[in-house]
């Protein structure tokens, strides 16, 4: 029976291994139609082999990062509501890709919390990234909830555990997270767009200037709520005029960038106050 265990273990993390490499080719792929092929027909697989050896934490990180990354990518802008049931699948696992030492649930306090993170080191920079990732996702999905809103502060610390310990972990994720996270927020709710911004242009640095998710997120945040509808042309022109081919590994990004920028142009027109 143990040696069955052992055999099912080594096939679950085989499999694994297959899909980890698959998702970290998909960066590199500019035909977004194959990106998302791949990525909606492999989560439910991804979700199967989690959801048979429940206590691996590799499985569970890679369908964290699944779920998260589709979520984003592919299904937030046309149907919120469904990514918001992808990044609140996506947290599940995400608490069961920590360490067993480190785990911990939504309910965590913020003292347990703290000293939870205290103890993590940068090998678990992954994990709380996602989970971190989509846990915010989440709730800015949810903003009008005070049940949800009231977890914005564990989100807010588990990311600047992540930039302590790892800031260019995901092409600088966590900047990008931090400028949505103040960016995105109307100030009575904590949104500093000023804050925002600056996180948005440190992630641009950090990736060389040509991660243009941050140009993107930029105008959809920072310009819209400033109001400045000359530089959300002058970042959405940027964008559209950039080369894919440019940063490989990062050309599912930026054609991602491309193609969100395609319809957030469609939307200026209601975007900005026109005074009339």
């Amino acid at each position: 029976m143990h040696s069955a265990c052992s055999l099912n273990r080594i096939v679950m993390n085989a499999a694994g291994g297959f899909m980890e490499s698959g998702i970290q080719s998909v960066y590199s792929e500019g035909d977004l139609e194959l990106a998302k092929n791949f990525l909606s027909s492999n989560l439910k697989m991804i979700e199967i082999l989690a959801t048979k050896d429940t206590s691996n934490a590799r499985l569970n990180l890679l369908a964290a990062q699944a779920f998260g990354a589709y979520a984003m990518a592919f299904v937030e802008d046309e149907n919120p509501e469904r990514a918001s049931a992808l990044y609140k699948r996506g947290l599940v696992y995400s608490f069961h890709s920590l360490p067993q030492k480190k785990r911990f649930d939504e309910q965590v306090t913020i003292d347990q919390l703290e000293n939870l993170l205290l103890s993590c080191e940068k090998n678990d920079v992954p994990a709380l990234f996602w989970l971190g990732y989509n846990w915010g996702q989440f709730i800015l999905q949810h903003l009008d909830d005070p049940m949800t809103i009231i977890h914005l502060s564990k989100v807010e610390m588990i990311m600047r555990r992540v930039m302590e310990l790892d800031e260019n972990y995901n092409f600088a994720g966590v900047d990008l997270f931090y400028g949505c996270f103040y960016a995105a927020r109307p100030p009575f709710l904590g949104g500093n767009p000023e804050k925002g911004k600056e996180y948005f242009e440190r992630n641009n640095e950090l990736n060389g200037n040509s991660f243009f998710m941050s140009q993107y997120f930029l105008a959809k945040y920072y310009a819209v709520q400033i109001q400045d509808r000359q530089m959300f042309d002058s970042l959405l022109t940027e964008i559209e005029q950039a080369d894919i081919d440019a940063r490989p590994d990062i050309r599912l990004m930026n054609a991602l960038a491309k193609e969100k920028t395609t319809k957030l142009r469609l939307m200026e027109a209601d975007l900005f106050d026109t005074g009339e």
